[in-house]
């Protein structure tokens, strides 16, 4: 993780299709196996490799949130120079919300720790533009609606798939 951090390590793509091989592993195992854990090291075995997944779930979550400060180093609220300093969710993880690019969030830790405040709700909401911009919704106790957009790329994008 260290190497990640620092910006020498595995990409967020490197972590998932590692993560898929070693689930097509295990996959292949249970199938084989009958889908029976049959002594007590294959219960270690799979408690080991499950463990280990869950792991490299939270490097993919790091990853993801290295990702998001690369990209964008300040926070993008209006009027707001700010560091990101917070990987949120727009819908918050306690709540189901997935650790993904389309639910996240950098922000400064004033902003977030607003954000979390009973009475405000974070929307991710599409672009009134038309454009496939990372847009939320800010929606404040007194019923003020703020809109964040993430800056237009450098260089033209074209969604995979």
């Amino acid at each position: 993780m260290d190497q990640l951090l620092a910006g020498d390590g595995l990409s967020p793509n490197d972590i998932r299709r590692f993560l898929t091989r070693i689930a097509a592993i295990v996959v292949d195992e249970v199938v084989q196996d009958g889908g029976a854990v049959g002594t007590t090291d294959d219960a270690a075995t799979a408690i080991d490799t499950i463990t280990a997944l869950e792991e490299l779930k939270a490097a993919a979550a790091g990853a993801q949130a290295v990702l998001t400060t690369r990209v964008a180093d300040t926070i993008r609220q209006q009027r707001r120079d700010a560091p990101i300093r917070h990987h949120d969710h727009i819908r918050p993880h306690e709540d189901g919300g997935p650790t993904t690019a389309d639910n996240g969030l950098g922000l400064c830790a004033a902003c977030n720790h607003a954000k979390q405040g009973d009475g405000w709700t974070t929307t991710r909401t599409s672009d009134p533009d038309g454009n496939d911009r990372h847009t939320v919704e800010f929606r404040t106790p007194t019923g003020h609606t703020y809109r964040s957009i993430s800056p237009s790329l450098p260089i033209p994008w074209k969604r995979a798939g």
